[in-house]
């Protein structure tokens, strides 16, 4: 049986952009994948990263350099990410955009892929969480992720 886990592309791009939660997403990636954790997301994931990445450099906040080479890393680590889409999912990500008050149904496809995989939904995404926690406990956030210490 596969141990499944949903992370939205703020995850992931906290993990390699100076954020004040990179060193979790790292950690909390990494985790994942040494404990054989399969990370799933809709097919919008990468998407999502490549429109980040400009708009950062767009903002000044990275050069085009960075960008690329984040660009690079990103689409890299995320070939072992199942993405998943279908007509099914994008009409409960809608689904759950209007019962939740939300704005927008593209973080909705996160938590209707993480509902039919009955897994946890990981954000770097604060607002995103603070909005929907408290309708859905299996939605964490990066900045409640203890790095767990090594001792030897």
């Amino acid at each position: 049986m596969t141990s499944w886990v949903v992370a939205d592309s703020s995850l992931f791009l906290a993990a390699v952009l100076q954020e004040s939660h990179s060193q979790r997403a790292d950690a909390l990636i990494n985790s994942w994948i040494s404990e054989n954790i399969q990370i799933a997301a809709p097919t919008l994931f990468r998407y999502e990263i490549i429109a980040v990445l400009r708009k950062n450099v767009y903002r000044g906040l990275i050069s085009p350099e960075q960008a690329l080479v984040a660009q690079k890393n990103l689409l890299s680590s995320t070939h072992g990410v199942d993405f998943i889409i279908d007509d099914a999912l994008l009409k409960r990500g809608y689904e759950l955009a209007a019962q939740l008050n939300r704005p927008t149904a593209y973080d909705s496809q996160y938590l209707a892929v993480a509902e039919r995989l009955d897994c946890e939904f990981w954000t770097a995404d604060q607002k995103l969480f603070n909005a929907v926690s408290g309708s859905l406990s299996w939605v964490k956030w990066i900045g409640n992720f203890i790095i767990p210490t090594i001792t030897s």
